[in-house]
């Protein structure tokens, strides 16, 4: 007999995480405080809850996908929240990037019940969700974690026991820090080449075989050539993320200049209002302010 799974937050992310559940043959239920969201998942063979609460009763493994901590504070904690449905051997699944002590004040109240937690941010863009190869990095339990391997490799490929409770929030901390640095610094680069004539697909093509190689180059330099930032990743995420890094290295004393004058970049582009586009799309402004173009 298949675990019963609840799934809530059926965003960009959550919405091909879910279907992957459902392919995988777990009976699964959803909620989405937006209910429109949740037609197209519930058509497929899900179940529709009415509220965190009721997704909790109705599951043993209740997987949260939401925006930031306070929304994990107010599904998990608040009124008709998933605490408040918790049944005997539940687990709660965090799946979402928030700040690590946010996620351990969670953990704490959620075991404080009775329950375990596990932190399992991911990493990886929508179409890697939607190809259920996702990075997950899990913090909490290692026996809770290896009884609910099955579900987590239902919608990624790498995964990973990190530590304790917050330290999955932590690692994926690390990785985006890493990413929006290279992202921006990439972006700076390729105007410097492109003033001096160099055309971009040029560049990129050397890069490869050099140094300067990076994972980020090679999945987000057809962006820069098309000049396209649909968003996978949404920059005012990534910014957030930033943020939150920061504010968690300021509580450790952890210097992290790099990373704060990094963040300002993306605020800029968020005053630009690439907000809602890729990630990416701070090459868009390093374009405009140094006056060229990288599109091919």
């Amino acid at each position: 007999m298949s675990k019963k799974v609840g799934f809530v937050g059926l965003g960009m992310m959550g919405n091909p995480m879910s279907k992957n559940l459902l392919k995988a043959g777990f009976d699964l239920t959803v909620w989405n405080r937006t209910e429109s969201k949740m037609k197209e998942i519930v058509e497929q063979g899900a179940k529709a809850g009415t509220s965190p609460k009721d997704v909790a009763q109705k599951s043993q493994v209740i997987i949260t996908m939401l925006t930031g901590s306070s929304e994990v504070e107010q599904v998990v904690l608040g009124k008709n929240g998933v605490i408040e449905g918790l049944t005997a051997g539940s687990v709660l699944i965090d799946m979402s990037t928030i700040s690590p002590a946010m996620s351990k004040a969670v953990a704490f109240q959620v075991a404080g019940k009775g329950f375990a937690m596990l932190d399992a941010p991911v990493s990886g863009s929508v179409g890697v969700a939607a190809a259920a190869a996702l990075t997950i990095q899990v913090g909490g339990d290692p026996k809770v974690f290896e009884a609910h391997r099955d579900v987590l490799a239902a919608m990624g490929k790498n995964i990973f026991h990190v530590g304790g409770n917050g330290m999955g929030c932590c690692v994926k901390l690390v990785g985006n820090a890493i990413m929006g640095a290279n992202m921006a610094v990439l972006a700076e680069a390729l105007c410097l080449g492109a003033k001096a004539g160099i055309a971009t697909d040029v560049m990129i093509e050397v890069l490869k075989n050099t140094g300067g190689a990076s994972t980020v180059m090679e999945r987000r330099s057809p962006n820069i050539l098309k000049g396209d930032y649909k968003a996978q990743f949404m920059l005012k995420l990534l910014f957030k993320d930033l943020g939150i890094a920061l504010e968690s290295a300021g509580a450790d004393a952890i210097p992290m200049p790099i990373v704060g004058l990094i963040r300002q970049i993306y605020a800029q582009a968020m005053v630009d209002g690439k907000g809602e586009q890729d990630f990416s799309a701070v090459a868009a402004l390093a374009e405009k302010l140094s006056g060229v173009s990288l599109k091919k």
